[in-house]
C-alpha cells in the first residue's frame, strides 16, 4: 500500500510550477518582445552617438533606411554626395531581427523604403541628423508583425531630443 503523500503532490506541483514560469519568463512569452527592444535600444544609441559626432565634427549625418534595416550616410561636402560612414564599426549597416519591420514618414507621408543596395548616387538619408542638432520632421517605427507590437522614433515636440515610445499592439 505504497502512495503518495499530499505533501509529495504539491512539492511535485510546486517544482512544475516554478519550471513552467521559468520557461515562460525566457522565451519571452508573458508580453515582451526582447528583441525588438534590443533593436530599438540599439538605433536610439547609436542616433544619440551619431548626434554626437555631428556637433563634434560639424558634419552632417543621416540614417538611411531599406527593406529590412538601416544604415549610417555621412554628408560629403567636397563631392556634394552623401556616402557610407567608413571606419566606424559602430556605424555599419544592420538587419532587422526576424519578423520585425520598418515604417517611415516624412512629414507626415509615409515613404516607400528602397532595397537595401544602391548605387553611390543614390544614397540618400530619410532622417537627417544636422550638425547643429536639428532634426528633419521624421517618424520611424519598428513594429512586430507577429503580435502588432510597435516602437516609434520621432523628434520631441520641446526640444531638440528624439523620443522613443511604444505604441498599442493594434497591427496596422
Amino acid at each position: 500500500v505504497g502512495g503518495f503523500t499530499l505533501i509529495e503532490i504539491l512539492v511535485v506541483l510546486l517544482i512544475i510550477g516554478i519550471l513552467v514560469a521559468g520557461a515562460s519568463l525566457s522565451l519571452g512569452v508573458l508580453g515582451r518582445d526582447s528583441a525588438l527592444e534590443k533593436e530599438s535600444d540599439r538605433l536610439s544609441a547609436l542616433m544619440d552617438y551619431l548626434r554626437d559626432q555631428a556637433a563634434l565634427q560639424n558634419r552632417e549625418y543621416g540614417l538611411r533606411c531599406f527593406v529590412g534595416g538601416y544604415e549610417f550616410l555621412a554628408y560629403d561636402a567636397r563631392t556634394s554626395q552623401w556616402q557610407k560612414v567608413q571606419g566606424d564599426d559602430t556605424l555599419r549597416a544592420r538587419r532587422l531581427p526576424t519578423g520585425v519591420t520598418m515604417r517611415v514618414s516624412i512629414e507626415g507621408r509615409d515613404i516607400v523604403l528602397p532595397r537595401e543596395r544602391a548605387r553611390a548616387d543614390e544614397l540618400a538619408p530619410q532622417v537627417m541628423l544636422f550638425s547643429s542638432g536639428e532634426l528633419n520632421l521624421f517618424e520611424l517605427t519598428l513594429r512586430r508583425d507577429a503580435t502588432g507590437e510597435a516602437i516609434r522614433f520621432a523628434p520631441a515636440e520641446d526640444s531638440d531630443r528624439i523620443t522613443v515610445a511604444a505604441l498599442s499592439t493594434d497591427p496596422a
